[in-house]
This record gives structure tokens, C-alpha cells and sequence, in this order.
């Protein structure tokens, strides 16, 4: 499993990390977040193998370990110093990245293999 989580530090700007992280899942409340920053508490979770059917209407994929890594992005141009740990171990942000582009390389070859093997080449 390819758990990852994220504290972010305390400081005056948790109003603005706040909607950064609402805009990418909106069902974290508020006072949660708010509270979770406060007690140096992990802030939210995000399955890197999580596969939700419903984001694959019509073969438009939404890319939502993109769309996590974006959030962090944002969160860091925001100011946040931001912990990110892999199934409860502290790891940089180049060992996540390193992880993602390890993710896709693996959907790349398994869809050639489908492809391969249903003779679409």
C-alpha cells in the first residue's frame, strides 16, 4: 500500500492551506483541518493506488495522484512547510515525485500489454 500523508507547520496563513486542501477534497471540515494543523496532526491521506470507477467515465480519466501533487505544489507556493510521509515514514517531495513517475511508467506498460495482447499493435 502507497499511503501517503501530510502535516503542514503552523502558522498565520492556515486560512489559505485551508482552501487549497478543500479544493482538492471537500469533504475534510474545516475545523478539522484547522485543528489537525494546530495539534501537528496529520492533515489528510491520499491512496496512491486508489482506483475510483467513477472518476473513469468515457475513458477521461481524471489523474488524481496529478491533481494530489498539484495541491502540494500549491500548498507549498502558499508558504505551507509541508511533511510528507509514505505509509508512516518522512520522505521528500523527490522521493514522492520519483514514486509518481515509477506509478505511471507502470500504467504505460500495462495498458501496451492489454493492447498487446487483445492485438491492437
Amino acid at each position: 500500500m502507497d499511503f501517503i500523508q501530510i502535516k503542514i507547520e503552523k502558522d498565520c496563513s492556515i486560512a489559505k492551506y485551508i482552501r487549497i486542501i478543500r479544493k482538492f477534497d471537500n469533504s475534510l471540515p474545516i475545523g478539522t483541518i484547522k485543528q489537525r494543523i494546530d495539534e501537528n496532526d496529520f492533515v489528510m491521506g491520499f491512496d496512491l493506488e486508489c482506483y475510483d470507477v467513477s472518476e473513469d467515465i468515457d475513458g477521461n480519466e481524471i489523474d488524481r495522484k496529478k491533481i494530489f501533487r498539484d495541491m502540494l505544489k500549491e500548498l507549498c507556493r502558499a508558504g505551507a512547510r509541508i511533511s510528507i510521509y509514505e505509509d508512516g515514514e518522512m520522505i521528500s517531495m523527490k522521493i514522492l515525485d520519483n514514486r509518481l513517475a515509477f506509478l505511471e511508467e507502470i500504467r504505460i506498460q500495462v495498458e501496451r500489454d492489454i493492447e498487446r495482447e487483445l492485438g491492437y499493435e
